[in-house]
């Protein structure tokens, strides 16, 4: 049998075939399909030419098949089948059903702030969900996410300008606190909140978080625009460090304010007000635009976001 050309064929016939085959009787076929029985017997007539055989043959009880539609239906039916799965609404996803691993990036202030809050409900609404992070900056982060080596991508700072090709989902917005151990003599009550003199802060030596070793950061800029500057005691590459010299010394540190919070308690901190204005940054959940919409990654997305 010559295979067929899908182009000229109208795969509905299909359908046609299978009525024909359960009913056994155009009639009844008809009725099946919601079709007059003249259009079943025109369709079973365009049949019969593109296979080039009967398929069905007058029955004293209405048509029997031939042997090559006997050998036919199985395959026909399993087509059918599978047209029917791919083309049924797929239903309210589950995040209960999910068993699957996703890759995502991530920096360690978005690891703390934006993943260890939601950690719990991810994993009790999806407990097979495996949540693979690896380290990465913004560059490599995004060529990933391009590439579909990555999922999701959670950033910040230098994630900042983000071409219009991925989609962003705000997280949530931080400001910058300053910390320095309980009772340090250099605070001020003012109302709720601690503060701290400029000539204080600016006195006072200063631990500075430096992924890249540098000496200089936003806090440095904002002093030169007043005509000041500070004093960078030691500069270290994580913040969660940071926190706990802080804590046992005289320092004192600029940080994330949500980083500060969940760090308070371990690292025996007091939280003060700046006595200088810093810019505010957003934390970004960022996907690939084409993805943004598959259950999988909307779920967690939605899951991520800080209320």
């Amino acid at each position: 049998m010559n295979s067929l050309d899908l182009t000229r064929f109208d795969l509905n016939l299909l359908v046609v075939l299978e009525a024909l085959w359960a009913e056994r009787h155009v009639g009844r076929a008809a009725e099946r399909l919601h079709l007059s029985q003249s259009a079943t017997s025109h369709a079973l007539a365009r049949l019969r030419t593109a296979f080039a055989d009967q398929l069905f043959i007058r029955h004293p009880r209405g048509i029997a098949p031939t042997p090559l539609a006997t050998e036919l239906m199985p395959k026909v039916a399993a087509v059918l089948d599978s047209v029917r799965l791919i083309a049924s609404p797929r239903g309210a996803f589950d995040p209960g059903r999910l068993q699957t691993t996703l890759a995502l990036a991530a920096t360690d202030h978005a690891l703390l702030t934006v993943v260890a809050p939601a950690l719990a409900r991810v994993q009790a609404a999806a407990p097979e969900l495996v949540l693979n992070f690896r380290p990465a900056d913004a560059e490599s982060a995004l060529r990933m996410l391009d590439g579909g080596e990555l999922d999701l991508v959670l950033g910040s700072g230098s994630f900042a300008q983000i071409p219009q090709r991925f989609a962003c989902q705000l997280a949530h917005t931080e400001r910058f606190v300053g910390i320095a151990c309980q009772g340090h003599p250099a605070l001020i009550k003012r109302g709720k909140k601690l503060h701290m003199e400029l000539d204080d802060f600016v006195r006072l030596p200063h631990i500075l978080v430096s992924p890249r070793g540098d000496t200089r950061g936003t806090v440095d800029d904002a002093l030169e625009h007043l005509g000041r500057s500070r004093k960078v005691s030691l500069t270290c590459p994580g913040f969660l460090a940071v926190a706990f010299m802080v804590g046992a010394s005289q320092s004192i540190a600029v940080v994330a304010e949500r980083v500060a919070l969940r760090m308070q308690e371990a690292a025996q901190l007091s939280l003060f007000e700046l006595p200088l204005a810093l810019p505010s940054w957003e934390v970004l959940i960022i996907r690939a635009r084409g993805r943004a919409h598959e259950p999988a990654i909307e779920w967690l997305t939605g899951m991520l976001v800080v209320d």
